[in-house]
């Protein structure tokens, strides 16, 4: 599980955008074959997501899909290893497993859209290909992470600090079970302070981690109201909808 601190150069220190990504990274989930799935992902582990005929970039939503009026970007795996930050620095310690990507999960292919919204909300939407684990680790881990401190410098040479506190709970609504993280707090740059509210909900389908991740910041961190909950899950649904119809095409 990643609660992976972005940046994208001067934009989120001018607007204190930050991403949450879920993204199962135990440290035998991929790479030991005694690991065993939970009944909830039982189906999603019956397709491998190699039988997915398909580049992971044709599996994301088309612009059409994503509310209101903003700029959007579709990223492959070499565009997003080249925009990724460095791994923050995390306190306290045992919040370290969930806000750092491990190698083995880095590894997998993965595509994402990247959606800012004129009102400043930001929404991501992600396949990663090959991965797919229980939820019993994440559930663990945010519940072992209540509270963290990540530290990253920007590209200015100032440092971003983010203040965030994590719970996690069941999606309603979703075609495949899933669940939803939300992280909330500030992020700091210099003497600007923002408050920053971010959901990350994702399930596994088809051999693959699929997520969308929605963040609010300023004045719009504060606002979540049932249309936007319904609007992420939607979202949730045509992603998962996508990458269900290419593993039975």
């Amino acid at each position: 599980m990643n609660l992976r601190l972005s940046r994208s150069g001067a934009a989120v220190v001018l607007c204190a955008a930050a991403l949450l990504t879920l993204s199962a990274c135990s440290d035998d989930s991929n790479d030991s074959a005694d690991s065993t799935p939970s009944a909830a992902d039982s189906t999603s582990a019956e397709a491998s997501a190699v039988e997915l005929d398909v580049r992971v970039e044709d599996l994301m939503l088309p612009e059409s899909d994503f509310p209101g009026t903003g700029t959007y970007v579709v990223k492959d795996k070499a565009a997003i290893d080249a925009d990724k930050s460095a791994d923050p620095d995390v306190t306290p310690a045992n919040c370290a497993a969930i806000a750092n990507d491990e190698d083995e999960t880095d590894a997998f292919d993965r595509a994402q859209v990247e959606y800012d919204m004129d009102d400043g909300t930001s929404i991501e939407t992600e396949v990663v290909l090959g991965q797919a684990d229980d939820f019993d680790t994440i559930v663990s881990q945010v519940e072992d992470c209540p509270a963290m401190t990540m530290r990253i410098p920007s590209g200015d040479g100032t440092e971003l600090v983010a203040e965030m506190e994590n719970s996690i709970e069941d999606v309603d609504g979703s075609t495949v079970p899933a669940k939803t993280i939300t992280s909330t707090g500030t992020m700091t740059s210099g003497d600007q302070v923002t408050p920053l509210t971010i959901r990350s909900t994702g399930a596994f389908v088809e051999g693959t981690t699929v997520s969308v991740q929605i963040t609010l910041v300023g004045e719009n961190a504060g606002n979540w109201s049932a249309s936007d909950e319904a609007t992420l899950v939607e979202l949730l649904n045509k992603q998962i909808a996508i990458v269900q119809d290419a593993a039975a095409a």
